[in-house]
């Protein structure tokens, strides 16, 4: 092994099962339901409350919504089986209010593991690691990802019946990055079948935003609009977006990071423990309950595992970095200290 590659994280196999316990649907539907239990409360504050106290509802609510993504992001790396009444019915509790069904998340996050910092990853953001501008752009596209995920929606439903439409939907709203016909792919199909209860789900709030639009726009739209730009931020912050070209436990590791935030994170940026994403890499299908169990244990029995929570650990070292191998050679990750 170069002397400059990673140690690779020997200790995998011997973390204990109990910390590797996968989600379970009925753990998510009760998670699901606490969260509209908060929003029910500050929606009673902000309609008998003092005003002032709005902005602080507001956050409270969209840190709930941010957290539907994480139910239903647990979701997605359970085993695929046929739509029951209890996925369904977590589908719309946690996902049909952020603008997602259970199949387009699993078809854009299932592929950001698969291609972590690889050219096919959806979420990788060239160079918003190491510079101003993409980072700043990349968090603001949380503004406009709501609305673009209601669009989705209408422009599924269009794709059902419009073949030709398929390869912008999946490209434009899925963040596919290969070059692949999706006009009959399975991912797709399987993603626009699901897209008309979505949709449906959007007309019926249409009354409600049009009888109390005040009440809708603090209430859902900027909650959700906040919840936007706190998803966008994590997908920035949690890890190091420069290119590699393999998937190996260290480069997992040296491309990604960990927010343990207490309860700030919990409550808004990072909630249900997804800031352990270091320990979520490397164990994509365990319970985000056991998260915090398996970073501590990592940290305990593997060397160089958890440095700095907002940059890389320094012992581990990557050089596929960049796609050319004589750059591997001759230049170094914009992390390293010397």
């Amino acid at each position: 092994m170069n002397p400059a590659d990673p140690p690779e994280c020997r200790r995998r196999g011997d973390v204990p099962p109990a910390m590797l316990k996968p989600a379970r649907l009925p753990r998510l539907l009760r998670a699901a339901l606490g969260d509209w239990l908060v929003i029910a409360a500050c929606w009673f504050a902000m309609a008998q409350g003092p005003a002032p106290l709005l902005p602080l509802w507001v956050i409270v609510v969209a840190g709930r919504l941010h957290a539907h993504g994480v139910v239903q992001h647990d979701a997605c790396h359970m085993r695929r089986e046929a739509p029951t009444a209890s996925s369904r019915m977590l589908e719309l509790l946690a996902g049909y209010p952020i603008a997602t069904t259970l199949p387009a998340m699993r078809y854009h996050h299932l592929r950001h593991h698969r291609h972590s910092g690889m050219r096919l990853d959806p979420y990788f953001k060239d160079g918003a690691s190491s510079r101003l501008g993409p980072a700043v752009v990349g968090r603001l596209r949380g503004l406009v990802m709501p609305v673009a995920w209601i669009v989705r929606a209408y422009v599924g439903c269009a794709a059902l019946v419009v073949p030709r439409l398929r390869n912008v939907y999946g490209r434009f709203f899925l963040g596919e990055r290969s070059d692949a016909d999706l006009r009959d792919h399975g991912e797709i199909l399987r993603c626009l079948r699901a897209e008309p209860g979505q949709a449906l789900f959007f007309l019926a709030l249409l009354p409600l935003a049009l009888y109390k639009p005040g009440a809708f726009a603090v209430g859902y739209a900027l909650p959700l609009l906040v919840a936007g730009v706190c998803n966008a931020n994590r997908v920035i912050a949690e890890h190091v977006h420069v290119p590699v070209d393999d998937r190996r436990p260290a480069t997992i590791v040296a491309t990604t990071l960990t927010h343990d935030w207490d309860w700030g994170g919990r409550l808004l940026l990072y909630p249900r423990n997804i800031g352990f994403h270091v320990a979520h890499h490397l164990h994509p299908t365990a319970a985000m309950d056991c998260l915090p169990a398996l970073h501590a244990w990592y940290c305990e029995h593997e060397p160089g595992y958890g440095g700095r929570p907002t940059q890389p650990p320094q012992r581990f070292r990557i050089t596929a970095w960049s796609s050319s191998p004589a750059q591997r050679h001759s230049r170094r990750p914009p992390w390293s200290s010397r």
